[in-house]
């Protein structure tokens, strides 16, 4: 089985995603940049809505210290070519997976966990696709081999996260739902120089 075949992801990004983001790296950079600080900024505000989980506020501390230090390795790369952060642009593929949380507090807890387990699946295929056509510059691409195994790790923790929450029962009745919705969002997208 192959790293992709892996990941809980119905439908595989379509083929001119990689080679859009070589031809226009800066802006999938600054995209990126903005990427890992949101994830950081996610986690964090989980722990300022749930402070009484403790399995969700430990887990969540460890994922925001490891979005952030992305985020720096990011803003490295960036500073190294003369880019610098600019505002950030809303992420349509996220603001959209979002729509399918539902309000009720524990469902919309388990909707929150396992979009953002999908958000990370998917960064991660992505990240894979990309550090296969950056042959050309080692350096990029052993960072971003570097990165899809990290983001393997975390859409496994936001999943396992679900499952000692809400049991592997409720879990995998609803991720089923929220994957086959994934897969349309990320379909209907256009093809962009982005993360997502």
């Amino acid at each position: 089985m192959s790293e992709l075949e892996q990941l809980p992801l119905l439908s595989a990004t379509p083929e001119g995603w990689a080679e859009l983001v070589c031809a226009n790296f800066d802006a999938f950079l600054l995209d990126h940049a903005c990427c890992e600080r949101k994830a950081a900024a996610s986690a964090l505000s989980l722990i300022a809505r749930h402070a009484d989980q403790p399995l969700l506020v430990e887990t969540m501390v460890t994922l925001a210290r490891e979005e952030l230090e992305h985020f720096g390795q990011v803003h490295r790369l960036l500073l190294k070519r003369g880019l610098r952060l600019g505002p950030d642009d809303k992420d349509v593929y996220v603001n959209q997976l979002l729509t399918a949380v539902r309000t009720q507090p524990n469902e919309r807890l388990l909707d929150r966990i396992l979009v953002s387990s999908l958000i990370e699946a998917r960064s991660c295929e992505r990240f894979y696709l990309l550090s296969r056509k950056l042959d050309h510059e080692p350096e990029l691409q052993a960072f971003y081999r570097g990165l899809y195994k990290s983001e393997a790790g975390h859409f496994r923790v936001f999943h396992r996260l679900a499952e000692r929450i809400f049991g592997v029962d409720v879990t995998a009745a609803r991720w089923d739902t929220l994957r086959k919705f994934e897969a349309d969002v990320m379909l209907s997208s256009p093809l962009r120089a982005t993360v997502h």
